[in-house]
C-alpha cells in the first residue's frame, strides 16, 4: 500500500510542528529493539527527533512498525492499528 506523497509531508510538517512546541519526552514503541539501521530513515524523515530525548519501548502487542509519543499526543503507525482499521471497516460493511 502506498501512501500519497501530500500526506507524508502534512505527516512530516505536523510531527516537526509537534515536537517544536511539545518540550516533553517523546516514546517510541516498537516490537522489537530498533537498530541505527532502522532509526536512520525515521530521523531523516523528522530530523528533529534527533536533537529530541527518546524513550524507547517495546511492545509485541503492535506486531510491526512504530507508535510515536509526544507528550499527549499519539501517532499510530503500527501493524496491529491498520488491522483494526480495518477490521472496523469490515464490520461497518457486514451491518
Amino acid at each position: 500500500m502506498k501512501i500519497d506523497k501530500s500526506i507524508k509531508e502534512s505527516l512530516k510538517k505536523y510531527l516537526a510542528e509537534l515536537l517544536k512546541k511539545e518540550k516533553e519526552k517523546i516514546t517510541l514503541i516498537s516490537a522489537y529493539p530498533l537498530d541505527n539501521t532502522e532509526l536512520s530513515p525515521l530521523y531523516e524523515y523528522i530530523p528533529d527527533l534527533k536533537e529530541s530525548q527518546i524513550s524507547f519501548v517495546i511492545d509485541k502487542k503492535i506486531l510491526a512498525g512504530v507508535v510515536i509519543k509526544i507528550g499527549s499526543k499519539v501517532i499510530d503507525l503500527s501493524l496491529s492499528d491498520r488491522l483494526n482499521q480495518l477490521r472496523n471497516k469490515i464490520y461497518e460493511i457486514d451491518r
